[in-house]
């Protein structure tokens, strides 16, 4: 499963055909990123709740609970989600900007 597949389309909106390769690759990325973040931070939130023992789903539960938040974390990175990924993106693509001597 690709985490990123969905993650894109937020940063990928912002892109406009002015937009080299470099950057595009750069938008994925960052947009990557942001999935992973949030796809971390469902997670350890699920492991913070305590189990009661009541009701555990064991190893099924878990595997559920693992594509859930993947599919969770595309949609909110793919939706602007956080806006980790635009605030990384800018950071990233103004580090890289070439001056006038560089051209």
């Amino acid at each position: 499963m690709n985490i990123t597949s969905e993650a894109t389309a937020g940063l990928k909106g912002n892109a406009n055909s002015a937009d080299t390769t470099k950057e595009k690759k750069l938008r994925e990325a960052c947009a990557g990123f942001e999935a992973l973040m949030i796809k971390q931070i469902l997670t350890l939130g699920h492991k913070s709740v305590p189990k009661s023992g009541l009701i555990d789903g064991g190893y099924g539960e878990e595997m559920f609970q693992s594509i859930q938040d993947d599919q969770i974390a595309q949609k909110m990175a793919g939706s602007k989600g956080l806006g980790f990924g635009e605030m990384l993106y800018r950071q990233l693509s103004q580090a890289h900007v070439p001056t006038s001597k560089e051209k």
